[in-house]
């Protein structure tokens, strides 16, 4: 038969290099622990650190290609001739500064913390949550100046209804 010669030669091949030795192939029913007993699993493996590096490159790409997109859709309506410029409230630039002084205390209250002085991590931490506050108030007063604006500009730069009293 044709189909013999082929068997043959594979079992010839694997006895001439040593093969067919060691234990028998595990069952299935053992759950691959090794050692026959049912009931022990097999610890996962820990997650590769390249597996997170991966990700964080990943998630980073992705972030740039937002902006940079974003960045472009800027320059090419800035290019249209109905192009309005806005003239950005004096609040915008107060909120700037409430932002980067919480960033401050966020990055001071963990060096505190990391420093195992609680006392003044809880400090930096109210600091930081109350300028958070103070900054989502700006951002309120903000855009309230910007509708105001609108409303009252000839151009209409925003196109959302007036809702301040």
């Amino acid at each position: 038969m044709p189909g013999t010669h082929v068997v043959d030669d594979i079992e010839l091949i694997i006895e001439d290099i040593g093969g067919g030795g060691g234990n028998k192939p595990p069952t299935g029913d053992d759950r691959g622990g090794g050692d026959g007993d049912p009931h022990k699993r097999r610890k996962p493996a820990p997650a590769s650190p390249r597996r997170y590096q991966t990700a964080i490159v990943l998630a980073m790409l992705s972030i740039v290609m937002f902006f940079m997109a974003l960045a472009v859709t800027f320059l090419v309506r800035k290019m249209g001739t109905d192009w309005v410029p806005v003239q950005l409230p004096f609040m915008v630039w107060v909120n700037t500064i409430v932002l980067l002084a919480s960033s401050g205390t966020l990055e001071l209250a963990r060096r505190k913390q990391a420093a195992g002085n609680l006392k003044g991590f809880r400090r930096l931490w109210e600091v930081t949550t109350a300028l958070g506050v103070l900054f989502l108030i700006g951002q309120i007063v903000a855009w309230r100046e910007l509708v105001e604006m609108n409303s009252t500009s000839s151009n209409r730069v925003l196109s959302v209804p007036r809702t301040v009293p």
